[in-house]
């Protein structure tokens, strides 16, 4: 009688445990997100922090996006933050160090998984953005009433089109899509640019070298550079050159040869507030919330409903859209990630080289 009393106590008190663990857990009304701040911060507050929590009543705490931080604090096993973004080419870097959880898709519902490309699913990561880098124009050098180059040859063709040029640095080679552009204008072909002709590629940024008067080591330099006139052409990410424009800033790009890059919402292992992580992705991963956020920033939303939300003038410049005019590409995070039998990269080599070649 004594072990049943025993054992009656014993199941009465886990399931009086389990039942104020279950409490406890529901009742938690937070998730904490890294934020990039300003005019993306904006953005994603009007298309999803804001209806998240009116939707639901979780709090979405921000804190300073710092990878390098966060990823310490998941080594300590307490993540200072339950959900970030980074970019796709990053993605088997987190993983390779434990860093994240997988996405349960159970939190999605079919329809919204349906919309959502196989390449935005991933394992690890769900489609956060689409964004591209595209050339740029000064517009008082290149004005609409006069010819500009339209795909990357004609970019690297000074004598046609005469101006400073602007490019990424050696830093940014895979983020600003030098080496591909440099083999598109060596006669790459479009569709099968992958894997990249090194060399070839290579010897083309040698010959425009010198004509480039601005190697750009964040993306807020390439439009800054076009409108003070520091150079009449540059690649350029769509968002910024999007948003300078729309201030009135002398500039303007194509889309056509563009290269498309996307970012991974990620969860951090042992994220505090898991259940709310995957609400929240699952909310702004649907067609409005996405539609709000690429008309707010222009960048591309992941959920390929939202290109029927936005405006159609819209909806023919963004990043991933079938309504493009352009002809986009979507950079091949597999193939700068892959390493040859020594473990270097081709993400590694291509930084050595150009290093090198700048530095003659």
């Amino acid at each position: 009688m004594l072990k049943k009393t025993t054992f009656a106590l014993c199941v009465l008190g886990s399931v009086c445990l389990m039942t104020s663990a279950v409490t406890t857990f529901a009742a938690s009304k937070e998730l904490v997100i890294t934020s990039g701040g300003g005019t993306w911060e904006a953005a994603q507050r009007k298309a999803y922090f804001d209806p998240f929590e009116k939707a639901t009543g979780i709090h979405v705490v921000l804190i300073p996006e710092d990878h390098a931080k966060l990823l310490a604090s998941v080594s300590m096993g307490k993540p200072e933050a339950d959900l970030t973004s980074i970019n796709a080419g990053e993605l088997a870097g987190f993983v390779r160090q434990n860093a994240l959880s997988p996405i349960d898709y159970q939190y999605f519902d079919k329809q919204t998984l349906a919309e959502l490309p196989e390449n935005l699913k991933n394992k690890y990561g769900v489609g956060a953005v689409l964004y591209s880098i595209v050339m740029a124009y000064n517009t008082t050098e290149y004005p609409a009433s006069k010819k500009r180059p339209k795909n990357w040859s004609e970019f690297y063709d000074t004598k046609t089109y005469p101006g400073p040029r602007g490019m990424a640095s050696c830093g940014k080679i895979v983020d600003g899509g030098d080496l591909e552009f440099a083999a598109l204008a060596a006669g790459a072909d479009p569709k099968h640019l992958y894997p990249i002709d090194m060399d070839k590629a290579f010897k083309k940024l040698a010959e425009i070298k010198p004509s480039v008067g601005k190697w750009w080591t964040s993306g807020g330099e390439a439009p800054q550079s076009l409108a003070s006139d520091e150079v009449a052409l540059s690649t350029a990410f769509n968002g910024r050159v999007f948003a300078a424009k729309k201030e009135g800033a002398p500039i303007d790009f194509t889309d056509n040869q563009s290269l498309i890059q996307y970012d991974y919402w990620v969860a951090m292992r042992n994220s505090p507030n898991f259940e709310n992580a995957m609400k929240f992705l699952a909310f702004i991963s649907k067609p409005n919330p996405q539609a709000v956020f690429a008309t707010e920033i222009g960048y591309g939303p992941t959920n390929t409903k939202a290109y029927d939300i936005v405006k159609p003038e819209l909806a023919k410049i963004l990043p991933g859209s079938p309504k493009s005019t352009g002809q986009q590409i979507v950079q091949d995070y597999g193939w700068w990630n892959s390493a040859d039998s020594s473990g270097q990269t081709n993400w590694d080599k291509a930084i050595k080289r150009c290093t090198a070649l700048l530095s003659q």
